[in-house]
Parts: structure tokens; C-alpha cells; sequence
């Protein structure tokens, strides 16, 4: 069973919580007790400042969770090309199979990302490709459509 990786530790989030807390709370008192309204002000100040790090906190954390699963679910279409690859030799390419890919991939993409992604995905602009086989031009196109989902895999922090 696979342990969750956070951007942020789970521990530092918990921690400037609790800072937090202990101003809006015990300082708070504390110098309302004491008639000490500069530093009652102060305190409610500081625990404002530190539930927002907080929040922030919370935010880059659903950010590297969002980005991860964009990252896995690119890499399955990755996947759910192989077979299609395989085949693409033959002496009948599954055109109609690979047209299925790529309209679920773009529907994918426009959907979870936004339409200058599935612009990219069918721009093979600056790649250069070595086949020339009968179906060099669906060789081409799976060539070309896998890299442009390496390269989105990369812009969401996956490795080169």
C-alpha cells in the first residue's frame, strides 16, 4: 500500500494550525486579561496571518494532488497505446481503434486541462520522424501524439 506524497508535510500544515490557535486563542485571553489591547489586536493579527499560511499551505497541497493525478491519468492513455502501436504494422493498422484513443484523449483534455492542450496534441510541430513503413502515417501520429503526453507529464512535474 502506497503511502500519499504531499508537497507539504502533513506535520507543518498541523503545526501553523496550531500556532494559530494558540493566538486566537490563549494569547487572545491572555492579554484581554490584562487590558492589553495592542497586543490582544496583535494576536488576533498574528492568528489571521497564520491561518492564512495555512490555507495557503492547504492549497499547494491540492495543487500537487491535482497535477499527480493529471500526471497518472496521461501516463494510462500512454498505456492504453501499446496495444494499438503493436498493430500499427499491420497490413490493416486499427485506424478506427486509434481514432477512438484520440477522441478520448482530447475529450480528456478539454475537459480536465483546457483547448490549447488538445491543439498541442495534434501539432506535431518540431518533431522529426524516422518511418517509412506502408503506414507511415499512423506511425507517425502515435509517435507524435505519445511525446506531446510525455511532454504534458513533464509540464505537471514528472520526470524527464
Amino acid at each position: 500500500m502506497s503511502q500519499r506524497k504531499h508537497a507539504v508535510p502533513d506535520w507543518l500544515t498541523q503545526l501553523v494550525w496550531f500556532v494559530a490557535s494558540v493566538y486566537a486563542t490563549g494569547a487572545l485571553w491572555y492579554f484581554l486579561s490584562k487590558n492589553d489591547f495592542v497586543g490582544a489586536g496583535l494576536s488576533v493579527m498574528g492568528a489571521g496571518a497564520l491561518a492564512a499560511v495555512a490555507v495557503y499551505l492547504h492549497r499547494l497541497d491540492d495543487r500537487s494532488a491535482r497535477q499527480r493525478r493529471l500526471r497518472e491519468d496521461l501516463a494510462a492513455y500512454i498505456d492504453d497505446l501499446h496495444p494499438i502501436r503493436e498493430r500499427s504494422g499491420n497490413l490493416e493498422p486499427p485506424q478506427s481503434e486509434y481514432a477512438e484513443w484520440v477522441e478520448r484523449v482530447s475529450q480528456y483534455l478539454a475537459t480536465h486541462l483546457d483547448a490549447s492542450y488538445v491543439t498541442r496534441f495534434g501539432d506535431f510541430t518540431g518533431m522529426t520522424f524516422y518511418t517509412s513503413s506502408p503506414n507511415s502515417g499512423l506511425k507517425r501520429d502515435l509517435e507524435g501524439r505519445a511525446k506531446r503526453l510525455h511532454e504534458f507529464i513533464v509540464e505537471f512535474g514528472g520526470q524527464e
